[in-house]
Order: C-alpha cells, then structure tokens, then sequence
C-alpha cells in the first residue's frame, strides 16, 4: 500500500490559492499484468512566480520528474507527494512512474476472472486513490480538462470519462472535455462485453447523448437480460432530470460499466458512471432489486449535477453531492422510472442512517469541519446520504417545490462546472424569496442527533419530544382492533411538533396513534393506543398503507434494539405478521429482522429454538407462494439462511425444472449445509459448477463458516495477517467467522480478534481497513467479557483512527446487544 499522507484542509487551500491547473494528459501503458506506467503532463498556473508546493504521486517508483522542460536529478518524493520548488507564473510538469495495481478497489484495480482468465481494469479516484493510478493535484478544486493515450492489448476496449477512440490496434485515445476533479477521473479497460443502447435526449453541447452498457464477457447473458430495464430507467432519468433541473445533460455520452470487487454500489464519474456488478444479479432478479438499481442509476445520474457539473469545495460539504442524489435519485426512480422507492427508503435506507446517527460517531449533514481528507472519509455514512435526503426532502415540502428547484437551477448556471458552497445554494434560495433558511440550516444540518417523540395515550392524548428540533409530523389514527374484517386507512392529522409537549386531537379509547406515519419525518417514534398504551397489540396487518406498517414496525425495531421490548415478542410479533404481508420490500424487511433477532439479537441458549419456529414459518411461506414469483424468492433466500435441515438444503441443490435455484441461491444452501456440519467438500463440488469470481468468494465465505477450529483459524488469520488476498477474500472471511450459532466455537477467538484488529493498519487502508471491522466484528458474543476486550482495543494510544471510529461504534452496538438481552430477556 503507497505510503500517502492524507491532504489536510489548510494544505488544500493553500495550493488552491496558489495553482491553477489547465490541463491535464496521461499517458498509461496497460500491456504488462504485474504493473503499469503512467506519465502525467500538467499545464498550471501559479500565482506567486518563485514559490514551493507539491504535486500527488503514488507510484511504486518515480522514473522522471520534468519541471518547465528541466529534468530534476533528485526529486524529493515523501507520503505521496512530490515537492515542486520554483515555480513559474506558466508551468509544465512531467511525472513518469511505475504503478502498482490495486486488489482493493481503488486506484486502478485489476480482476483476473476466473471463468475465462481474462483481465479487467477500471479506475477508482475517489476519496484520494487518484494519485495512485496518475500524478495530479488531488483535491476537488483544482479542476481541469484531462485527455489520456492508452496501450493495451489489441483485444481489449477502454471506456473514459469521454468517448475513447481507437487510432490503431491497442492504442486508445480520450479527448480532454470540460474540467474535472481528480477524484472523479476514471478509465476502464478490458475485453468488456459492450451494449450499444443508441442515443437519447442531447448534452449541453446540442449534441445526442450516445448511451452504452458494458461488463466482463463471463457476464454479457446477465448484461443482455437486464439492459432493456437499465436503459429504459437511464432514458427516464435523462428525460426527468432535463424537466426538473431545466438543463440538458451536461457532459459528453453516459457509458455504464458494471465491475468486480466494487466497494461502493456506484460511482458517478461523469459520462463513465461505473456499478457494481452484482445488480445484474446471477439469476432470478426480482423486481425490489430492479427496483434498487433504478434508484442507483437515478442517484448516480443526479451527481452528474450535483458534484460532477458543480463540486463542493472541500470534503466537508460531502453533502452536497450524496445528500441531493440520494434525494432526487429516489424522487425520480420514484416520479419517472415508474420503480417507487419511499417505503424502501423508509425500510433501509433511513435506518441506515438513523443507526449512525445513534452511534458515537454521529456528526452533522453539513460543516463537518473534516481536518483532512481521510477524516471526510470517515463521515462518508448513513448521515450523509440518508438523513441528508430526509431533511431534503421536509425542505423541498417546507419551501415549495417551484422554489426549490428555481434554486438549484440558478446554483447550476452559477457554478457549472466550478466550485461552489453551501453558503452559494442558501444565496440562490434566499433569492427565489425563501425566508428563514438559517434556521432550518442550525436545526437540520448543523447539528448531530435523532429526536424521539412519544405519544402519551391517556385521557388528554399528546406528544412527548425528547430533543430540541420542529417537527412537522403526520399523525394517524386507526381502530386498534384484530376484529376489522379488512385493512383499513387512518384518519390523518398534520400536526406541529414545536415544543417538548404537543396537544393531540381527541381519539376513541382503543385506537392506535401513530405518529411520522408517512415516514417523512427525520424522527424516532413511539406509537400508542388510547387508554391500553400498548401498540404493539394491534396487528400491523389491519393498517391499509404500506408506509404506516412500515412506521409501526420501524418503531419496534427501534424499541427492541433499545430494550424497550423483550426481542422475544418482538420475534412473535414479527411471525405473526410475516403471512398477511403483501409489500413484497416489506416482506423482505421483515424476513430480514427475523434472521436477526434469531441470531445476535437472542441469547445463544435460545436460538436454536428461534430457528427451528422461524424457518417452519419460512418454509410454509415459500410452498404458499408461486415459484417464480417475487415472494417465492424472498421466502426461499430467508429459509436458506436460517433453516437447520440439511436434508432440506440438500434437496433443494439437487431439485431442477422451475424451482432451480439460482447460483447465489445455490451457495446460501452451501453454506447453510456446511455450516451445520455437512461434508465440506459440497464446497469443493460447487466450485466446480460455478468456478467464477462471485463463486470463489462464496467458497471464501463458505470455508469460514466451516463448523472447526482449524477453518476459524485460518478465516482469523486471513482477517488479521497480511496476505497476498484481495480485499474482497478478507471480507468474506470476516463476514463468515462469528457467526450466531456457532457460538461456543468461537467464543475463545473474539479476545485475540480484538486484540489484534488495531495491528491490521500496518498493511490494509482506505475503505478496506474500516469494513473489514464492520463486517466481522463478533455481535454475536455479547456478554461482558467480550465487551471488556472491545472496551481494552479502545485503549491503544496508537489506534488507527478510521480503525478508533469503527471499534467504538461497534462497542456501542454491542452494549445495545448486551443491555436488551440481559434486561428484558433475561
């Protein structure tokens, strides 16, 4: 891993103040598998004739520095970055090195498929990985034109931020465009499978805008089966965003590239929006996860706005860009794309960012004064995305959609393809004649924290808030009563949440109130009913709306992950509910929370017994519904994952005609099998008939969740020891090591795991260092010695701080574990 030291703030301005680029060109030779070589050449302007200052650079080696046509003999060349010493007023820089690929995702990464051998390359710039793929200065105000010569193997296709031209066999030509950041520079190269999807709408140059869809040759069935879906949702997208912004596309063609081993679901390099592969699915897609891929593909077609035309100046409005995509991506799949998007947003999304808002790490939407760019990475999290798009979507509501969006059009022509703040979008409200907005700005996005308001059901019914912000809040009101013959719609209140205390409309003794109903508020909740208090005695299956069981249910997740409710009857409740649902994300959910509270959220005597009731309920579901259908599929990828019958999954492997099941269906029953104790050479068998890159990591994750001592042992070592492994290998072992029923065999690894996980900064960085904690930190082992041993790794003066943030959050969960299952469950 290059040894980069991450920009700070006050660096960043000062080169800003000092540079200004003019463009941009690299060259990049890609014929060689264990390295490539990359040469830059910056056209910039300095401001102060005479002064110092540094460019990015992340090579294995620096082979030639040329500054102003002069060779520099020795190049001081430290964390990263080149000094630069004597700058003109118009400057010329030549950086030429050698350049590792990257098996992490970022910089330029490298995927050998393994089901033709194949190699593919596609560039990740974000956060600061530019630098290790070309020589540039990387921060996102230092915009320019970039313009690159490839070489490549005669059979291979490149893919950039604007067309790529072939001038002859394995030589490939991009044209430098309109100004970019670094971190949104991006290539991919490979023997890709290309769908040309014609040409849709036109760019801010009067020009059509040619659309493409590209992916490993392994892949090109999936690609086909699903590219009529995709380009209809991009077509849309286009067609919907030029109505509410008033602007034509503002780049040159749209190419999507579908990726291996993508940390992020996408990225939004302007006119090269890169996703991960998996929302092409490897089977059956239902239509939930087409539904989620149109809202991917309307987010990352938002940036092209919102952080791509215009880009904040410094990480700390991060905001800006995820926010607003997030926002208007679900809007649009929603409005436009004809995928509606606000219960799933409700259901995951918003927890998502409700969870980081609870954790120790919560910080603000906006200003959050990131130090240096490893720090704004950090806050790249459910606040940033999810709550930002809630407070969003009430501020749109709160000051008109005309004037909202008369406000983000006018920023866009301000500021296209500039730099710009959030003091300019305020300016561009206040002058659409919004009033208040630095109100609504210190409630909303200065300050960290979730309210929660309560509804107090006695005989003066009314709301009890816990916190400091307005709130505006739908309120309904339903018979609380099994006896309904039919699902019915409450009665509705718009109710002003101002105080610590709000008055309700009088109700009937018996009726359910549930607040934030239509889940537009950025808010906790506690429903009640009149005069028994006690919500969760009314069935969620009598309320008509999905968005108001989605509100009710969404309140008990939140009470029993706080101790509110024994997780007991609220495994009960959800059991219940699971036959009568209809919402086929709801039904997902719900599945979802089952899983988890037969798993960490139970004490390890009780979830054997959790299983066996939950997956009975599972496999009634699955023979219930139509093969085939979206519920059939919920149903089954549910009882795979929590049944105990081996000879239920062995049957299922081995069954063909309609209910076949699909190859990641197919390794959630290895691994299930296996898990229980069955031959573990059932991996070995289906890597055979799925030896694929997607099926080798399942074998990774499937060897970690072998039921041994030496399988537990080798996953730890793979987690915490350096290795020649992808990020992607660590990852599967890590999801695969602790896992709820194999409790007792694990139990003696967790001490070692957290006394050891603070060492893996040494060798792992970037995403890859925090994710490998989150996605294998031991839930399942919440008891107290095991929360001395997360609160000891916590002590070590030295700790990483992208590791310090992870680990602490992670101790805050686990305490949420331990104190709801000693207290009520005990």
């Amino acid at each position: 891993m290059p040894d980069h030291a991450s920009l700070r703030r006050d660096e960043a301005e000062t080169r800003a103040a000092l540079i200004t680029v003019r463009q941009v060109h690299v060259e990049l030779d890609l014929r060689r598998p264990e390295s490539f070589t990359s040469a830059t050449t910056i056209s910039f302007d300095c401001t102060a004739p005479g002064a110092t200052s540094f460019v990015d650079f992340c090579g294995t080696s620096l082979d030639e520095l040329v500054l102003n046509g002069r060779p520099v003999a020795q190049p001081h060349w430290s964390g990263g970055r080149i000094r630069l010493e004597g700058l003109a007023a118009r400057n010329e820089l030549l950086v030429r090195g050698t350049m590792a690929y990257s098996s992490d995702g970022e910089g330029l990464h490298r995927h050998v498929d393994a089901a033709d051998g194949e190699a593919y390359l596609y560039a990740m710039s974000f956060l600061d990985a530019a630098p290790r793929w070309f020589a540039c200065f990387d921060q996102p105000d230092l915009k320019a034109p970039v313009g690159l010569d490839v070489l490549a193997p005669e059979h291979w296709s490149v893919v950039g931020n604007q067309p790529a031209s072939s001038t002859a066999p394995g030589r490939w030509s991009i044209e430098p465009g309109h100004p970019l950041s670094s971190y949104f520079v991006t290539l991919a190269a490979g023997p890709w499978h290309r769908i040309d999807g014609g040409q849709h709408g036109r760019n801010a140059m009067g020009r059509p805008v040619g659309l493409t869809l590209h992916a490993r040759a392994s892949l090109a069935e999936q690609l086909e089966a699903e590219a009529e879906d995709i380009l209809a949702v991009t077509r849309a997208g286009l067609d919907a965003y030029r109505r509410l912004f008033d602007s034509d596309y503002p780049f040159e063609d749209y190419a999507q590239v579908f990726v291996p081993d993508f940390n992020a679901g996408a990225m939004e390099n302007p006119g090269c929006v890169v996703f991960r592969e998996q929302f092409l699915g490897r089977g059956p897609v239902a239509r939930r996860e087409r539904a989620r891929r149109a809202g991917t593909i309307c987010h990352e077609m938002a940036h092209q706005w919102f952080g791509d035309l215009v880009t904040m100046r410094w990480w700390d409005e991060l905001w800006l860009n995820e926010s607003f995509a997030e926002y208007m991506g679900h809007r649009v799949s929603t409005e436009a794309a004809g995928y509606p998007l606000w219960t799933d947003f409700a259901l995951e999304r918003k927890q998502w960012g409700i969870d980081a808002d609870l954790s120790p790490s919560t910080h603000p939407v906006a200003g959050n004064g990131a130090a240096d760019a490893q720090a704004a990475l950090a806050n790249f999290d459910g606040i940033s995305y999810a709550k930002g798009a809630a407070v969003l979507r009430q501020l749109a509501t709160w000051m008109g959609d005309e004037a909202f969006l008369a406000g983000l059009r006018e920023h866009f022509a301000a500021h296209a393809h500039g730099n710009a703040t959030m003091a300019d979008l305020l300016s561009a409200w206040r002058r659409q004649g919004v009033e208040g907005l630095d109100e609504w700005v210190e409630a909303w996005l200065a300050t960290s924290g979730i309210d929660l308001v309560r509804v107090q059901a006695d005989d003066r019914p009314r709301l009890l808030r816990e916190g400091s912000r307005p709130h505006r809040l739908l309120l309904q009101v339903h018979p609380a009563t099994a006896s309904v013959p039919a699902a019915q719609p409450g009665v509705e209140h718009r109710i002003a949440v101002e105080g610590p205390l709000t008055p309700l409309p009088e109700a009937a003794s018996g009726s359910l109130l549930l607040p934030d109903a239509d889940g537009r508020g950025w808010v906790r909740t506690r429903p009640a009913v009149v005069g028994s208090g006690d919500p969760w005695s009314v069935p969620a299956s009598t309320l008509a709306e999905p968005q108001a069981r989605v509100a009710l249910l969404g309140s008990l997740r939140d009470a029993w992950r706080h101790g509110e409710v024994p997780t007991g009857r609220a495994l009960d409740l959800l059991l219940d509910h699971l036959p009568t649902e209809t919402d086929q994300d709801l039904l997902a959910w719900c599945c979802g929370q089952v899983e988890q509270l037969c798993g960490s959220w139970s004490l390890p005597q009780d979830r054997a017994a959790r299983r066996a009731r939950a997956a009975a309920l599972l496999e009634h579901g699955r023979a219930a519904s139509e093969p085939g259908s979206d519920a059939h599929l919920t149903w089954t990828r549910a009882l795979l994952q929590l049944t105990d019958s081996t000879d239920l999954l062995l049957g299922l492997l081995q069954i063909d005609g309609l209910a076949t099941l699909a190859p990641d269906e197919r390794w959630l029953a290895v691994r299930r099998a296996v898990t229980l104790g069955h031959d573990p050479s059932l991996v070995d068998q289906e890597l055979a008939r799925d030896d694929s890159s997607a099926g080798r990591l399942a074998a990774a994750r499937a060897r970690a969740q072998l039921p041994s001592v030496e399988a537990k042992r080798a996953a730890m070592e793979l987690v915490l020891a350096p290795s020649q492994a992808s990020t992607y290998q660590v990852q599967a072992a890590a999801t695969g090591l602790f896992l709820p029923d194999q409790h007792e065999l694990t139990a003696p690894l967790v001490a070692e795991w957290f006394a050891r996980i603070g060492g893996t900064a040494a060798f792992r960085s970037g995403w890859a260092l925090g994710a490998v904690v989150r996605t294998g930190y031991p839930f399942s082992h919440a008891d107290r010695a095991r929360l001395a041993a997360a609160q000891q790794a916590l002590q070590d003066p030295g700790l990483d701080p992208t590791l310090e943030r992870a680990l602490r959050d992670g101790l805050a969960l686990l305490e949420r574990h331990h104190s709801a299952l000693t207290g009520l469950d005990a």
